[in-house]
């Protein structure tokens, strides 16, 4: 039986709502979608408009976590696709996950460049704070699982479930932060925010191709964000992406 890393574990879920501001409206970056999902009024299964998968609450407000702990947790997220991905470039058998993974890894690589670049132009060292310990430590599973399962169907379907459990989290990270008051670091935010958003439409629709888990799939639909999400945000989730994001081609024979 295939196991696979939730990425929108309580653990993981726990640490981000105790590094923002608990005490925040959620609804100032949180879809009533994330809400209704988190109060269980929601079909298990699906997504709301942003992208969150239901089940899982959103990440709540993060604006005010520190310029530090903001640039530690993108950094982790960009080092798990990073990673795993660079599994799935060695190991995938099917034509259109290697190229899904290899798109992960320069487009991920790329995003960390800028994050880099950056915490040197703002004088930033990235901090450790809980919620990118966390995202290391599924990370580290999530590639022990990937490395101990074999090449074939079951690890395509494996590292794809992973990316759209990975990148439903991310984004609910990033529109979370968006609101910052540092203006470099928002801006860095929200010009990745319709990335992920094109990233995570391309691997549900390569999941749903492979037959993936059922319970991270659903649809995300084009171009939209969270509700309430401050104009930055780019409405076409393939807008601000770098040029080589887009819809992925029918799944291939390996």
């Amino acid at each position: 039986m295939r196991q696979v890393i939730r990425w929108g574990s309580t653990a993981l879920l726990a640490s981000l709502a105790a590094t923002g501001c608990g005490g925040n409206d959620r609804g100032d970056t949180a879809s009533q979608g994330d809400t209704a999902a988190a109060a269980g009024e929601v079909s298990p299964g699906a997504t709301t408009d942003s992208g969150a998968m239901v089940g899982a609450p959103a990440a709540g407000d993060m604006s005010s976590m520190s310029a530090p702990d903001m640039m530690a947790l993108i950094g982790a997220s960009n080092a798990a696709e990073i990673r795993s991905s660079q599994s799935a470039v060695e190991k995938a058998t099917n034509r259109d996950v290697r190229a899904f993974a290899r798109r992960m890894v320069d487009e991920h690589q790329a995003m960390q460049k800028q994050a880099d670049e950056l915490a040197v132009r703002i004088n930033v060292t990235p901090g450790n704070p809980a919620p990118a310990v966390e995202k290391t430590r599924m990370s580290n599973e999530m590639s022990q699982q990937l490395s101990a399962t074999a090449k074939g169907e079951a690890f395509d379907r494996q590292y794809m479930d992973g990316q759209v459990q990975a990148h439903q989290q991310t984004l609910a990270e990033l529109q979370a932060m968006q609101n910052t008051s540092n203006a470099d670091l928002r801006t860095l935010i929200q010009g990745a925010i319709p990335k992920v958003q094109a990233h995570l439409q391309d691997a549900q629709q390569l999941q749903g191709r492979l037959g993936g888990t059922a319970g991270a799939t659903g649809t995300t639909t084009p171009g939209t964000s969270t509700p309430g999400a401050t104009s930055g945000a780019t409405s076409g989730a393939t807008t601000g992406a770098t040029g080589t994001t887009g819809t992925t081609p029918p799944a291939g024979r390996p």
